[in-house]
C-alpha cells in the first residue's frame, strides 16, 4: 500500500500543453495520476498592428507589464520574427504578475524591477500606482484578459498602451478528451486562470456533460480564478495559499487528504460538508462525545447517534479502519455537517459497508437526526456517497430499507434506485448501476 497522500487519484490538468509539465510532475510525485486535458491553446493575435507597433517603439516605454509567461514568450517571439533585437532600454523598468512569469522574462535577457507579493492584477497595481503618474506604460497579455490594471494606471496618471501578445482558444480535441477522461472517473480538477474554468466549461458544454462535474472537487491558483468558478457554479473545495504551481498542488493535497495520513476527500453539497470518519473520530464519539463535538467544530444534536447508526455501527466502522489502514478512511463512515452557523451543526451522517467487491458492488446507508429531516438533506447526503463511488470506479450501489420507512425508499427513488429484492415483509433492497 502506497504511503504517498495523493495515491490512486486522478486529477485534471487543464493548463495549454506545452505549461502542463510542472504542474503533473509534482502532483505525480505525491501519487496522483495527472490526467491532462488541455483546454487552452496560445495561438498568435487576430492581428498583429498593436503589437509590432509597441515593439517597434520599445524604447519610449517607462516600464513594461507582462502578465504571464505566455505573453513573455509571445513578444519575443515576435520579436525576432520582426528581426528586432529585443534588449532592454536603459529607462525601461520591467514588472512581472508571478515568479514564474518573472523567471522567463530574466530568461528572455529582462530585468525584472518588480514581482507583487500576491500574484494578482490588484497587487501588481497597488506596487505600481505611487510612481505611475506621467509615466508611459506598455502591458502585454492576452486577447481576453481584465482591465484592472490599465484602468487603474490611467486613472492614476499614467499613459498605458495595452496590446494582445496572443489568444487563448479552446483546442478542438478537449471536449472529446473531456468525455473519455470522465468515463474513467476524477477525484479533483485544477484550474490555474480564470480561462481555465470558461475553457473547460466551453468544452463540457460541447461534449453535453453536465456542469459541475458530480463527485469532483475544484482546486483554484488564486482569488480571481476562484471567482470565476463560483460564478460558473462551481465553487472551489480548496484555493492556493501561493498563487502558484506549488501552492496550487499543495491545495490538492488538502482537500484529497485532509487528515494527513487518512486519505479521503471532504465532500461538499449545495448546504452540506461531508467529513469521513477516522479511528480519532470514531473513539471519541464512543468514549467522549464533547471532545467528538470539539474536534468537528459542531454542535451535537440531541439524538446523536441517529436512528440505525448506533454504539455497535460506530464500533465495527472503527475495526474495520483500523484492519484497512489509511487507505480505507472513506469506505466507511461519513458525517453530513450542515454549513451556514456558528458552530456548524452536526445533522447526520452516512457512508459504505467497504470498498467495492470484486465486481465492483458497493453497499451506502445513512441516517438523519429527527429534527433534520424532510428538508431534502438526505437526498444530498445519498448522492454525493453516489457521486463518490462512481468517481472511484464502482460500478453497482446497493442499499437496504423496509417498506415501513416510505420517506428513505422515496429518497433512494429520487437518487436514480430501483428496487430489485424484497417484499412487504422483508428487507427491500434497492440497486443502481453505472451504465443506467
Amino acid at each position: 500500500m502506497s504511503a504517498l497522500p495523493l495515491a490512486g487519484r486522478r486529477i485534471l490538468v487543464t493548463r495549454a500543453a506545452h505549461q502542463a509539465g510542472k504542474l503533473s510532475e509534482g502532483l505525480r510525485a505525491l501519487g496522483a495520476e495527472p490526467v491532462e486535458v488541455a483546454v487552452l491553446e496560445i495561438r498568435p493575435p487576430e492581428s498583429f498592428d498593436a503589437l509590432d507597433a509597441a515593439l517597434r517603439q520599445f524604447d519610449r516605454y517607462d516600464w513594461l507589464i507582462l502578465t504571464s509567461a505566455n505573453a513573455v514568450r509571445a513578444l519575443v517571439e515576435r520579436a525576432a520574427a520582426l528581426e528586432i533585437v529585443l534588449t532592454q532600454p536603459t529607462r525601461l523598468q520591467v514588472a512581472a504578475i508571478g515568479e514564474a512569469t518573472a523567471v522567463a522574462a530574466r530568461t528572455a535577457g529582462l530585468q525584472v524591477a518588480f514581482v507583487p507579493e500576491a500574484y494578482v492584477a490588484e497587487s501588481l497595481v497597488d506596487g505600481l500606482l505611487a510612481q505611475a503618474a506621467g509615466q508611459r506604460i506598455l502591458v502585454a497579455r492576452a486577447a481576453v484578459a481584465r482591465d484592472v490594471i490599465s484602468d487603474a494606471l490611467r486613472a492614476a496618471g499614467a499613459e498605458v498602451d495595452v496590446v494582445e501578445a496572443y489568444r487563448n482558444v479552446l483546442p478542438e480535441a478537449a471536449p472529446e478528451q473531456l468525455r473519455q477522461t470522465l468515463v474513467e472517473g476524477l477525484s479533483a480538477a485544477t484550474f490555474t486562470s480564470s480561462s481555465s474554468a470558461t475553457h473547460l466549461a466551453e468544452a463540457a458544454r460541447i461534449a453535453g456533460i453536465a456542469w459541475p462535474f458530480a463527485g469532483v472537487q475544484a482546486v483554484s491558483i488564486g482569488p480571481i480564478t476562484s471567482q470565476t468558478l463560483r460564478e460558473l457554479d462551481w465553487p472551489p473545495a480548496a484555493e492556493a495559499d501561493a498563487s502558484d504551481i506549488p501552492g496550487l498542488i499543495a491545495a490538492v493535497e488538502r482537500v484529497l487528504a485532509p487528515s494527513g495520513s487518512d486519505h479521503a476527500e471532504a465532500i461538499f453539497t449545495d448546504r452540506l460538508r461531508l467529513v469521513p470518519a477516522t479511528p480519532e473520530t470514531l473513539r471519541l464519539e464512543l468514549d467522549d462525545p464533547a471532545a467528538f463535538a470539539a474536534h468537528l467544530g459542531v454542535s451535537l444534536p440531541q439524538d446523536w447517534p441517529p436512528g440505525e447508526y448506533d454504539r455497535d455501527a460506530i464500533q465495527f466502522f472503527l475495526e474495520k479502519l483500523i484492519e484497512g489502514g489509511p487507505a480505507a478512511v472513506g469506505w466507511y463512515g461519513w458525517y453530513a455537517i450542515l454549513e451556514g452557523s456558528e458552530p456548524a451543526v452536526l445533522v447526520g451522517c452516512g457512508g459504505y459497508l467497504g470498498a467495492p467487491d470484486e465486481t465492483g458492488s458497493v453497499e451506502i446507508g445513512y441516517s438523519i437526526c429527527e429534527q433534520w429531516r424532510g428538508q431534502g438533506l438526505a437526498k444530498e447526503l445519498v448522492q454525493a456517497l453516489v457521486d463518490r463511488a462512481w468517481t472511484l470506479g464502482a460500478k453497482k450501489i446497493m442499499a437496504h430499507t423496509t417498506v415501513a420507512n416510505p420517506a428513505s425508499i422515496a429518497v433512494l427513488q429520487s437518487c436514480g434506485f430501483r428496487q430489485t429484492q424484497g417484499s412487504d415483509s422483508d428487507p427491500l433492497q434497492f440497486e443502481i448501476s453505472r451504465a443506467s
